[in-house]
């Protein structure tokens, strides 16, 4: 029901015919009016001192969007944080845990990783931060909805120097250091719509609060469109510095059998897709990139919460290029971390077919330019 519901509303916001679907879009229209009215007052109460806000003795690194859906905001934590271990300073990830099934009280600190265990589940923490977990070893992730008292105990139990905000950029209680933005470059403003009329959290106007902009996705536009969103956000912030990354492919594993394979494995294979990503299309064409033959696609809502019974009309759906060995099943490391909650004798041996593509941001030249200025700040 629960995908129905979303389906419907993408094919709402994505301007797809029907009266139904207009008038539901006059109504988002008019309550994205509302949105954003919330959205002034708050900035104007945080601006003007109305509201407090909290400095905490370490640094303050955020790492958020403007849209929200997928625009690789927890591979720029990763990259952010491994660029902080190798100047050798002790970082903590504070993340709220998005979509997380909680076992705590609401106001509760919970310990994802303490530096050396992953000490909570899936289901306590939520994909993204157990996924942070499992790619930062030596790092604690915690998550909870108060980053302020979170920050605090970050910074008494694990002796932190520096604190990142996963997906910080609209947490206005804690003063930030540097604010990091990941904008997509296929879709770099979603629908153009503040929500619910479209994917924007806040006005683009608000971009100018940025100081590192980060477009992710860059080598699946053409040179021209990149330049013209480089030249719109200079025009909107000439003072951010403004780097080209790319989600690298690096391997494919195995979801159960932890077997690692080169990249050749899926080359001119014919390959089956699925994820619950923000944008399934951006996966899609790295699959394509890699002379991937895709025969079918199976796109989730983004953090959808994997069923038996999904998995089993996966298989069904595919069943004999699977019993000949000519399709390969691909899916996303997010959505491989949730998957592997629901083995059971029913799944175990479709799960086994799966294989997970790894991927890490990387920056497209200027890399030294990311170095300085994270160094700048601690």
């Amino acid at each position: 029901m629960r995908k129905r519901i979303i389906d419907l509303y993408l094919a709402c916001i994505g301007n797809e015919r029907g009266k139904f679907l207009s008038l539901f879009r006059s109504l988002f229209f008019i309550l994205s009016l509302f949105y954003f009215l919330a959205i002034k007052i708050r900035w104007f109460i945080y601006k003007y001192g109305l509201m407090r806000q909290f400095k905490l003795p370490g640094t303050v690194i955020s790492v958020g969007n403007i849209t929200w859906g997928g625009t690789g905001k927890t591979p720029a934590v990763i990259m952010t944080v491994k660029l902080l271990r190798q100047i050798g300073k002790k970082a903590t990830v504070l993340s709220r845990g998005y979509r997380r099934k909680r076992k705590h009280k609401k106001n509760d600190i919970l310990v994802v990783s303490d530096g050396e265990t992953v000490i909570s589940s899936f289901r306590e923490a939520g994909d993204e931060p157990f996924l942070l977990a499992k790619n930062l070893p030596g790092v604690p992730i915690i998550v909870g909805k108060n980053r302020v008292r979170n920050g605090k105990y970050a910074l008494e139990k694990f002796a932190s120097e520096v604190l990142v905000l996963d997906d910080g950029f609209q947490y206005w209680r804690l003063k930030k250091d540097l604010e990091i933005l990941t904008i997509d470059s296929l879709k770099p403003y979603g629908n153009g719509y503040l929500i619910p009329r479209g994917q924007l959290r806040e006005p683009i106007s608000h971009l100018s609060r940025g100081e590192i902009f980060l477009l992710t996705r860059t080598d699946l536009v053409s040179r021209n469109v990149l330049d013209r969103l480089i030249t719109e956000l200079h025009s909107l912030n000439p003072e951010a510095i403004i780097l080209e990354t790319i989600h690298q492919p690096k391997c494919l594993e195995g979801l159960l059998s932890g077997e690692t394979k080169g990249l050749n494995f899926i080359e001119n294979k014919k390959v089956v897709a699925f994820s619950s990503i923000g944008n399934p299309y951006s996966f899609e064409r790295t699959l394509e990139n890699l002379s991937a033959k895709i025969v079918k696609i199976f796109p989730f809502p983004d953090h959808y919460y994997y069923s038996q019974r999904d998995l089993l009309e996966i298989e069904a759906s595919c069943r004999n290029g699977l019993e000949k060995g000519e399709a390969i099943l691909v899916t996303t490391e997010k959505d491989g971390v949730q998957l592997k909650r629901i083995v059971s004798p029913e799944t175990e041996g479709i799960l086994r077919e799966i294989w997970v593509l790894k991927v890490e941001l990387e920056i497209s030249g200027r890399e030294e330019l990311w170095r300085r200025k994270i160094g700048q700040y601690i």
